[in-house]
């Protein structure tokens, strides 16, 4: 089986490292690499008092606010919010600082990978509290929030502007996010599914944020001081991003190389929702096995670059995972940017990996500023030993640094760079199972539930009746009617958890227990989890802003805080079930489900997971539904995917969670497999934010993507299922690409949306379980509402091929043009 992909033109691309080319930061330092880098090295800080926000009603007034957002010339279509200009500004700065051609290379080698966690919120924030001027009347409030809100936009724009095609990703692992996004774009580079990509973080300061860490008195009412005064935090903003090539790329156009990414690691800590474990060992794990990746011991590492947030918490636990990593001596020194520019959150890891880069460039040790030094000698890390470069940079010889990031819910990641490429072991290339599902649904609950639900014809849709639709032209919604999945969920642990923890721990329950897993203090740390969602906790972020507008900031619950985050229902399942492998949760709206799996059969293929759970959760609830409405979506009467009359789509809720497996791990335990993972496949059409490009030639090439990766034809593929919602744009751009690629009268086409619902990321994910059955025993759910075919479909439509015994490729779309492909083929026992 061919794991480590292909090029469009059919050639392998098995790079051995991955140099940084190009470097940007734009943070409270200023705005230009060698600008902030010059701040660094001189110990400045550009925490200061708030400006821009009226933090007044909080605790602290500082932060790491940038002065000035220059307008990018590459901003493309659509307005440009401060993300965005961010986002455009460091792409630009870091294209031209590696001095790329972009426009030379083929447009689908290139791709983007992004982490945020705030995105365009305070857009969202803004429509939320035009509604509540308006007394809920939909004309009160400005429709362009909406386009500017989701968390994947400002990745949207950067690859409109560049014209980037290739893989793309947004990470939103809280503070994590920055760091993560880094290791999945070497991982595009390594596998072959890129040759160059542009990976880093953007994050704004957002009131929410200010008033959330305020409610959980994590800020310091000063500039702050980690590891040594310790007595919290400042959040920061700004964006970083990194130029990554392939070894071979870059040597081949003569770049200068910065240094080379030669590993990363993720974990998660299942201790809380909030707080790292005290004794530092999810970070222990990251630190340790980011190592091995890269070919190093403890011994190796002449730098680290610590998360370092100034809460007692991390300044606590950090060293102590440091300690164990390194020992009693030889400990190197660790130092903490975020004392210069403050806690950038989703774009802190990628702004710290930049600083790393630069200063194995420079050879020069960056500091940790506030720092008394009267006072340091008595402090806890020094006691331990630790040395964290007070005040003042200082020479070093670097040759080998570790850059950590640490989050909410436990997620944890560890970054390894180089100032040579090194030589990294072969990687494990492991065959892929499926080996369960849990199954939250509109029409049914549980693997054998759905898909007898499926063949019924049983139909979820219908006039709302658990969320207010009023103030919509539609009335239709696809909910949950059956709440008896809260049976999988230890009724004291719900109460901590929202509509999305509720749906997320649910499915992940019942899919380890229809794979029969069950997992155990000695096999917690070879299980992990990808989730991928497109709503998050909209329901918790509402409340939080309906707080923060009527009531102010300083009346934010700190109950409630910790779950508005992307990551907050995935960490509540790993709490619950103590699940310590990699942990990390994808934000691409539609995509992320399908491509989250993709995300999850690599982790097992190359040995940094034993078993994963790949899950999507969406919620419904009124202001989603009447967000939907305003930019004219919905449906009013029914839905109808791939007819001429498009008609509008129907959301609704639901989770879907599948146990992915080595085939050694699930034969050595007798598993039952459902089928195996050969391949997948992304892309972008890099046409506008919010609008897809209607050819199809993005999506089209998503599947051949997919194709390549699993050694496969599309003549091998004997049903595609889609994601075709109803709406014209993406059921027109999904027909073209269907018919680009597979050929007509043998192909059968799919759809579950007409039955469930849009449940944005998750009815795709559900649609692989509908998958494993069609190609079990021929199966196929007849297209529900869908009466006229659009142009060139019938074939597809029409069919009666059995597509038992054959492959099945599962997609999905989101707005805004982003594609993920995954292809499975039947397990021979079927």
């Amino acid at each position: 089986m061919n794991t480590t992909g292909v090029s469009p033109a059919g050639e392998p691309a098995p790079p051995t490292a991955v140099a940084i080319t190009g470097v940007a930061m734009t943070c409270a330092l200023g705005t230009g690499t060698e600008a902030v880098w010059t701040g660094v090295r001189d110990g400045a800080t550009g925490i200061g008092r708030t400006r821009r926000l009226d933090t007044s009603p909080l605790s602290c007034q500082y932060s790491g606010e940038v002065a000035e957002i220059p307008v990018p010339p590459q901003r493309g279509r659509g307005r440009v919010d401060r993300a965005i200009g961010m986002a455009l500004g460091a792409a630009a700065e870091a294209i031209e600082h590696s001095k790329l051609d972009i426009a030379s290379l083929d447009p689908y080698r290139v791709g983007i990978a992004m982490g945020t966690s705030v995105g365009g919120l305070d857009a969202g924030e803004q429509y939320h509290w035009e509604l509540l001027r308006g007394e809920g009347r939909v004309e009160a409030a400005s429709r362009h929030h909406l386009l500017t809100y989701p968390l994947y936009t400002s990745t949207d724009a950067v690859s409109a502007a560049f014209g980037l095609k290739g893989p793309k990703v947004v990470i939103s692992n809280a503070c994590a996010a920055g760091a993560n996004s880094i290791g999945w774009a070497i991982d595009a580079i390594r596998d072959g599914r890129a040759d160059v990509m542009l990976a880093g973080g953007v994050d704004v300061l957002d009131i929410l944020s200010l008033a959330g860490f305020d409610s959980l008195k994590a800020l310091d009412d000063q500039p702050c001081a980690p590891y040594s005064r310790s007595s919290g935090l400042n959040i920061g903003e700004g964006a970083a991003m990194l130029v990554l090539e392939s070894e071979q790329a870059a040597r081949t156009r003569g770049a200068q190389v910065l240094a080379y990414i030669l590993g990363y690691a993720l974990s998660s800590d299942a201790h809380h929702a909030t707080a790292p474990d005290p004794v530092g060992s999810g970070a222990l794990r990251a630190m340790r096995r980011a190592l091995e990746q890269a070919g190093f011991e403890a011994g190796d590492v002449d730098y680290v670059n610590g998360h370092g947030t100034g809460t007692p918490a991390n300044d606590s636990a950090e060293p102590k995972a440091v300690s164990a990593l390194f020992g009693a001596t030889g400990i190197p020194p660790m130092s903490s940017t975020k004392s210069q520019v403050g806690h950038m959150l989703g774009a802190a890891g990628a702004l710290e990996a930049a600083v790393c880069a630069m200063a194995l460039r420079d050879q020069v040790l960056p500091p940790t500023v506030n720092v008394d030094e009267a006072a340091i000698h008595d402090s806890a890390t020094a006691k331990q030993g630790h040395d964290i470069v007070p005040n003042r940079s200082r020479p070093a010889e670097l040759d080998v640094v570790v850059s950590n990031s640490f989050a909410f819910g436990g997620n944890n990641c560890a970054l390894v760079l180089g100032r040579t490429p090194g030589k990294a072991p072969v990687r494990p290339d492991r065959r892929v199972v499926l080996t369960g599902a849990g199954i939250v649904s509109p029409i049914g609950l549980g693997r054998e539930g759905f898909i007898t639900a499926l063949k019924d014809g049983k139909v979820g849709i219908g006039q709302a009746a658990s969320i207010d639709t009023s103030q919509s032209a539609s009335r239709l919604t696809a909910e949950i009617t059956d709440h008896d999945y809260r049976r999988w969920i230890n009724p004291a642990y719900a109460r901590r958890l929202d509509q999305l923890g509720l749906l997320v721990l649910a499915a992940t329950r019942s899919a380890f227990s229809d794979a029969g897993y069950q997992i155990t203090r000695q096999n917690a740390t070879q299980v992990g989890m990808v989730f991928g969602t497109f709503t998050g906790p909209l329901e918790t972020v509402a409340q939080l802003t309906e707080t923060i507008g009527s009531e102010g900031p300083h009346r934010v619950s700190p109950r409630l805080f910790p779950n508005s985050v992307m990551n907050a229902a995935p960490g509540h399942a790993c709490l619950s079930l103590q699940i310590k492998g990699p942990l990390s949760t994808l934000a691409i709206g539609c995509a992320s489900g399908v491509a989250g799996l993709g995300y999850a059969a690599d982790l097992v293929r190359r040995g940094e997971a034993e078993v994963m759970a790949a899950v999507s959760a969406d919620e419904l609830t009124p202001l989603l539904h009447l967000g939907y409405d305003h930019l004219g979506l919905l449906s009013s009467d029914a839905v109808r995917p791939y007819d001429r009359d498009s008609s509008g789509c129907v959301i609704g809720a639901g989770a879907a969670a599948l146990v992915v497996e080595s085939l050694e791990h699930a034969q050595a335990r007798g598993a039952t497999i459902l089928a195996e993972i050969r391949g997948h496949g992304g892309t972008g059409d890099a046409y506008r934010v919010a609008g897809n490009d209607p050819s199809g030639e993005a999506w089209a090439q998503s599947h051949r993507n997919a194709l390549a990766h699993s050694g496969l034809t599309a003549a091998d593929v004997g049903v595609v299922y889609g994601d075709a919602r109803g709406t014209a744009a993406i059921d027109r751009a999904e027909a073209n690409a269907v018919a680009a690629v597979f050929p007509a009268g043998s192909t059968r086409l799919a759809n579950l949306s007409g039955q469930v619902g849009h449940i944005h990321s998750t009815t795709a994910l559900m649609s692989v379980l509908s998958a494993v059955e069609s190609m079990r025993t021929g199966w196929v759910p007849p297209i529900n509402g869908l009466r006229d075919p659009l142009p060139g479909l019938e074939p597809y439509v029409g069919s009666d091929h059995d597509p038992a015994g054959r492959a099945a490729l599962v997609t999905a779309a989101n707005w805004g043009g982003t594609y993920a492909s995954v292809l499975l083929t039947p397990w021979p026992s079927q």
